[in-house]
């Protein structure tokens, strides 16, 4: 019986009384009342977790719970591993306590040891006082004997299932069932006994615990805790190995097996036992003569098929796998028991293992800071080239078993035999299963496959996932999405796509939906990344480490979020880091083999995945024709775009809430400048939404077949520009407008789900305005416009943007999409851009490409000559002539294809029969057939066909006539350009233009001049204005890089502009600032005799102003300021620097 009057607590008593009088409660109420030691515990955990999160002053939301709490502290201050493992501990018994009918006195204990070693973490911390603390005195365990009967009478039971005697047996149950019976009604007595003993005093403490929290001033740590105070208090934290075996015993449990240290050891009498998984303690072993104990046997009925090695837990736990492994080198057999292997032992040179897979552990979850400290190793031993890895959790005794009985070699044999299913037609495709399924030979865990957007990567999961179920290389697959409404159109796909003898997947494994949290293993689940952090780390009984064993993640480059709005559960997550972190969380928490499908691998995709092992990019797919290409986007450029937002300092605004859109009047505390990016984030100006809108309307049609996508950067923008173009357009229509043309689909629209469906398959809407909601994933092959109103940041995530409108779609003829771009998107992330589009040079006529393509002499020049490509494909200039005249006949084509079908169109239908006639397929074939034929073969048929076909395409032109031709008006509008953007121009054109530009200009302009007659006279005032006007022209420094090859990347925009004007006035060869400081050098050298050191300063001064080349004196002093500046400099050169500085600017440049 525990004595209130004096409690190993008591320790804490002065420190923090609300923590002492919780503690002794817990402790008083142990033998007779065990849940509410449970729930006392907790509610010391969650007290304690409070206070540390206050000290520190941590934002903690109203709403969150003790889970979100733990991870908060976990997250944003230095605590150990395993006191988050204790804290997590307390709060699942807790739980139990609360929640649960019968509580087992084990687990009581269990948080009462635990909350020890907490109560002197407190201490420490808050007293800051190191103490010698006696050792836990545990309490007897009234259930233990209870306990050892119901496993007694468990293993009964089961021998009652194979008995041949089952009457013997059954009288033995009997009996053991009224011993149980007998030992429970004489705990409860003892229990009522006691309980009527401490009752009043128990009432007493309640009574000051509800005093306490109710107090206004309770003592609080003092704020913040420091790094040191932290530190002091955590080298005091260690667990003893009891404490440790308890975690783990905790983990045995979760994954499935019995575990109790206590009551299940070998020395107890306790043996493996048919139909039961248990984990049992203490097990001898023998080898090389030496007696030994494994910490843990695991069983599955009489088969041995792990062996676990326990350490406390400040041992570095994954060196000691080999320990583990020993134990299966020593392994002995009784004669009852079932060896895991068919003949023979695994065998490893001289070592012969009895037991297939070992862990190590020591009750601690794994962190990445200390990687071989914590987390449960893993071994398989069965074949020497298997290494060991960390896992977040054991694998189940039925998850052991199905790696026992799989037959690896076989399933990837048949994989190498079978053919791939016509399903899978397209030889991108195939290459891209049979790349997966080699990777998955080769033992490789995670796996990354990047094809463009609307290439099939679902076709091909479907196909994947049937050939992986089939060989039953793989048994339950888990393909992850990371938004419902992707995760609906798959499992829709699943269902709906046939794949074999007329059936889908669906109809021949079972595929589970999003939401249906089974505990059934379907062969393939559908389900969001969302919904498995709530199963995973929301639940006190998370699936098992090996509920899935292949994962394919669709769209794996997520955590591109710095341009997001948080959809769909992600604001539960604060940031990218923490999203991305949660994310990677999710698909390391299962040991599987990880597929990432994704269109646009992100640096982070391959941190996790690795290089892709196959890819399929979007000008292979362009070239191929499984995708439509894009024209230059065309540039909408106002006054406010171009020359920004400036607020001075003082003047008195509106400003608007975020989150209840209220205005309010404020004045600007200073100087405040927007640019475009700006625009509706940080300033709201409804005269730019309006002047894009007025210039879209002119440009889209709204009431027609193709589709449009506008993207916005926040919710309440598209909201204004769905307003505006509701307005603009009923001016424009009138009665023939349709309300429901231009809608808004992101997260916060009513029913978007339905939205989307409508967008993809009906008439209305026609214009979907959207920010993040329709980015990824979407499949509307009817788009064919594409606004950017909002401008990103992230690679990822425009990629995924321009991939909405890439996909074919015949039925409406449409042969490229269009871009409108308002915020300068193009010039921002072009540089990084993989998804070039294939330049057609518009002044290059059909029959040109013809007489090329068609003579083997000019090919044979034009494959030698290599065209640098960002997706790093190896393209010459013969594919660059393919693919322009591939991309003409597509173009006369679709248009074709889109309009015979009207009813004047006699002629546009007898045309396109002759080319039937003549060529033996469809006119909308003829591109892929011309395309299949490659350059050489290509070649050869044109030398025989080309006049022919010349003829058809001419007749379908002229049948075409000027049918719904785009007309571009000239009225003026507060536009102040509409233009097509030079950026896509072919490098020669754009250095073309780029030399006419300088041409013209150098007469009027005094810095172009300067700079062809000498540059050393151009001051840095005259280089800003002219960097600034080759700008506003679209001269960047990126593009006049990328136009002259990617070379010089060390040059400066300064020298580039002075040596390409040279170059383009003078006929000067473009210098390298190597080249430049040789020059410069050379000529200063020349000028006397210099000592060793005065060459060496030269040396730097010459350098500096090579790269730089314009300075004046106050950058060169600040250059060399810690040298002691000028003064000094022409101290130690005994020379005029301002002086030596325009000797050397002559050198640099050749003579004009």
């Amino acid at each position: 019986m525990m004595n209130l009057a004096e409690s190993q607590f008591d320790f804490l008593k002065d420190v923090d009384p609300l923590m002492h009088a919780l503690l002794v409660s817990a402790e008083a109420a142990y033998y007779t009342a065990p849940a509410h030691t449970l729930v006392q515990t907790r509610k010391f955990a969650e007290t304690l977790v409070n206070k540390v999160a206050q000290a520190n002053q941590l934002e903690v939301p109203e709403q969150a719970d003790f889970l979100s709490r733990i991870r908060l502290v976990e997250n944003r201050l230095k605590l150990k591993a395993d006191f988050i493992s204790v804290l997590h501990t307390l709060r699942v018994n807790g739980n139990k306590g609360a929640h649960e009918a019968e509580t087992d006195h084990s687990d009581a204990l269990t948080s009462l040891r635990l909350s020890y070693r907490m109560a002197q973490w407190l201490y420490i911390l808050t007293t800051q006082k190191t103490k010698l603390f006696p050792e836990f005195e545990a309490p007897v365990d009234p259930t233990l004997e209870a306990r050892r009967m119901r496993f007694e009478l468990m293993e009964l039971q089961q021998q009652l299932r194979t008995a041949q005697d089952k009457q013997t047996v059954h009288s033995d149950i009997q009996h053991k069932l009224a011993e149980v019976e007998a030992e429970n009604l004489q705990l409860k007595h003892q229990q009522q006994v006691e309980a009527q003993t401490l009752q009043a005093q128990l009432a007493a403490y309640e009574a000051k615990v509800k005093e306490l929290e109710q107090q206004a001033t309770m003592p609080t740590l003092e704020a913040p805790i420091e790094d040191e105070q932290l530190d002091i208090a955590n080298a005091s934290f260690e667990l003893s190995e009891a404490e440790t075996r308890e975690l783990i015993d905790r983990q045995l449990q979760l994954a499935g097996w019995q575990a109790d240290t206590q009551l299940l050891r070998y020395s107890n009498g306790v043996r493996p036992q048919k139909g039961l998984n248990l984990a049992i303690a203490e097990y001898p072993t023998l080898l090389d003569g030496e007696d030994g104990f494994a910490d843990y046997v695991l069983f599955a009925g009489l088969m041995p098929v792990a062996v676990v090695e326990a350490k406390k837990q400040n041992k570095t736990v994954s060196q000691y796998i080999r320990q583990a492994e020993r134990y299966s080198l020593g392994f002995q057999f009784a004669s009852d028991l079932e060896k895991p292997y068919k003949n023979t032992p695994w065998t490893s040179e001289e070592k012969v293992y009895y037991i297939p897979f070992v862990y190590a552990c020591n009750g601690q979850k794994h962190s990445k800071r200390l990687a071989d400290e914590g987390g449960i190793w893993f071994r398989d031993v069965r074949h020497p080239s298997n290494i060991s890895k960390v896992l977040q959790g054991f694998h189940s005794p039925a998850g052991l078993k199905r790696k026992l009985e799989q037959d690896i070699e076989r399933a990837d044999e048949y994989l190498v035999q079978t053919e791939i299913l016509p399903f899978n037609d397209r030889a991108y495709q195939r290459e891209g299963i049979k790349a997966v399924e080699q990777a998955i030979a080769k033992d490789k865990q995670r796996i990354l496959l990047a094809m463009a957007t609307g290439t099939g990567k679902t076709r091909l999961a479907t196909g994947l996932m049937y050939r992986l179920i089939k060989s039953q290389r793989f048994k339950h697959i888990l393909f992850l999405v990371d938004r419902s409404t992707l995760g609906t159109q798959a499992f829709d796909a699943f269902g709906a796509e046939v794949i074999e003898q007329g059936q889908t997947l669906a109809q021949i494994y079972t595929v589970a939906d999003l939401g249906v949290d089974t505990t059934e293993r379907p062969e393939v689940q559908v389900a969001t990344v969302q919904s498995l952090v709530h199963r995973l780390f929301n639940s006190d009984a998370p699936l098992p480490i090996d509920f899935y064993d292949c994962i394919i993640i669709d769209e794996a480059h997520r955590g591109y979020t710095l341009d997001k709005e948080m959809t769909e559960g992600e604001e539960t997550i604060r940031d990218e880091a923490q999203y991305l972190s949660t994310y990677k969380r999710v698909i390391d928490y299962f040991d599987a083999t990880l597929i990432g499908l994704t269109a646009t691998p992100a640096l982070h995709t391959t941190e996790i995945f690795g290089k892709p092992v196959f890819t399929y990019s979007f000008t292979r797919a362009v070239e191929e024709g499984y995708l439509v290409n894009y024209d230059k986007p065309i540039r909408y450029i106002t006054k406010l775009s171009q020359a920004g937002i400036e607020i001075p300092k003082g003047t008195s605004v509106q400003v608007m809430t975020n989150a209840t859109g209220q205005k309010t009047t404020a004045l600007i505390p200073d100087d405040m400048d927007f640019d475009v990016a700006d625009f509706n984030r940080r300033v709201i100006n409804e005269s730019f939404n309006k002047v894009i809108c007025q210039a879209l309307v002119k440009d889209l049609n709204p009431l027609g077949d193709e589709k449009t996508m506008i993207f916005c950067v926040t919710d309440r923008h598209a909201d204004q520009v769905v307003a505006l173009f509701n307005e603009l357009f009923k001016e424009k229509y009138g009665k023939d407008w349709n309300n429901d043309a231009v809608v808004k689909i992101t997260g916060n629209a009513d029913q978007p789900s339905k939205l989307v469906e409508s967008y993809k398959k009906k008439k209305f809407p026609n214009i979907a305005v959207t920010v993040d909601l329709l980015t990824t994933g979407i499949d509307v092959p009817k788009i064919c416009n594409l606004v950017f109103m909002r401008k990103v940041r992230s690679r990822v995530l425009f990629e995924q943007m321009l991939g909405r409108a890439t996909r074919l779609c015949p039925d409406i003829g449409k042969t490229e999409f269009r871009i409108y771009d308002a915020v300068d998107i193009f010039a921002t992330l072009q540089a990084v851009n993989t998804m070039q589009p294939i330049v057609v040079r518009p002044n290059i006529s059909i029959d040109q490409l013809i007489r090329e393509l068609s003579n083997p002499e000019l090919m044979q020049k034009a494959k030698a000559i290599n065209v640098p490509c960002i997706d790093e494909v190896k393209r010459t200039q013969a594919d660059i002539v393919l693919d322009e005249f591939i991309q003409k006949v597509t173009r006369i084509l679709g248009k074709a294809e889109k309009f015979k079908h009207h009813p004047d169109q006699g002629k546009l239908r007898e045309a396109l029969g002759k080319i039937k006639e003549n060529f033996g397929v469809e006119s909308f074939k003829l591109p892929q057939m011309l395309r299949a034929k490659g350059i050489d073969d290509l070649g050869t048929w044109l030398q025989q066909n080309s006049a022919i076909l010349e003829a058809r395409l001419a007749e379908v032109r002229s049948a075409l006539g000027t049918l719904d031709l785009p007309i571009i008006s000239d009225e003026k509008d507060e536009l102040i350009e509409r233009v097509v953007d030079t950026a896509h121009q072919q490098p020669e054109d754009y250095l073309e233009y780029f030399d006419s530009f300088v041409k013209t200009a150098v007469n009027d302009n005094a810095a172009i001049k300067a700079v062809v007659t000498r540059p050393s006279d151009l001051t840095r005032e005259q280089l800003r204005e002219l960097e600034n006007l080759l700008t506003s022209k679209g001269f960047t420094q990126s593009k006049l890089t990328q136009a002259l090859g990617g070379n010089e990347s060390n040059q400066t925009y300064a020298s580039q502009i002075i040596s390409m004007i040279r170059r383009s006035t003078l006929g000067e060869e473009i210098s390298s600032v190597e080249e430049r400081y040789q020059r410069g050098l050379n000529k200063i050298l020349k000028q006397r005799a210099w000592t060793e050191d005065q060459k060496q300063w030269l040396a730097r001064l010459t350098l500096f102003i090579a790269k730089e080349v314009v300075v004046d004196k106050n950058m060169i002093h600040h250059q060399f300021a810690k040298d002691g500046g000028v003064k000094r400099l022409s101290k130690l050169l005994d020379s005029d620097v301002e002086k030596l500085v325009d000797d050397i600017h002559e050198g640099l440049w050749q003579a004009s």
